[in-house]
């Protein structure tokens, strides 16, 4: 069962005052780098980090590894602009997409592998995604290829949530405690949260 995994890279950052909140540092490192390091690390088979047309910074911040680079050039239609972007570059073999978001720095390689687990225990049919002890529902989600094109009809700045909500019994929680799955940077002050 091939699982990939799709970083989405190709936002505008407009919350983030000072430049591309990937290009920040994020405890020494730039943020982009944490998040693409864990993925390589993780079981995935395939990785695609898709950026925007002027995404060539944040390649370059991304580091080295196992990953492939898609340029969404129609990054100002929002979100759903690089998943369809992502999700056209996989192949046909694909059983399954990891859609990891690029600002959250805290995702780790053991969560990656945790989600991939369920996925494949499913036999590739669940919507497997992280939750915190306390129910809440946290990023990255793992989409079965029956999905794809429903993923692949979104349209403007949105994700999978309505596709989510559509299919409650495909939903695979699995419980990862502690804040990871949930925190993200949009602001220079979510860079230093404890601070």
């Amino acid at each position: 069962m091939k699982i990939a995994a799709i970083i989405v890279a190709a936002g505008r950052s407009t919350r983030f005052v000072e430049g591309n909140k990937l290009l920040a540092a994020f405890e020494g490192r730039p943020l982009i780098h944490h998040v693409v390091s864990a993925v390589c690390a993780s079981p995935v088979e395939d990785i695609v980090l898709v950026t925007g047309g002027d995404g060539g910074k944040i390649a370059a911040a991304a580091g080295a590894g196992r990953w492939r680079h898609a340029v969404n050039l129609k990054a100002a239609d929002g979100l759903s602009s690089s998943l369809k972007a992502g999700l056209a570059s996989l192949d046909a073999n694909t059983s399954g997409a990891l859609i990891v978001l690029a600002d959250m720095p805290r995702i780790t390689s053991d969560i990656i592998a945790l989600l991939s687990a369920a996925f494949i225990g499913s036999g590739g049919a669940a919507i497997v995604f992280p939750q915190t002890d306390d129910g809440r529902q946290g990023n990255p989600v793992l989409w079965p290829r029956a999905l794809f094109p429903e993923l692949m009809a979104l349209s403007g700045d949105v994700g999978g949530k309505a596709v989510l909500v559509r299919h409650p019994k495909l939903h695979c929680p699995v419980t990862v405690s502690g804040d990871a799955t949930l925190y993200d940077v949009d602001t220079i002050g979510d860079l230093n949260p404890n601070a």
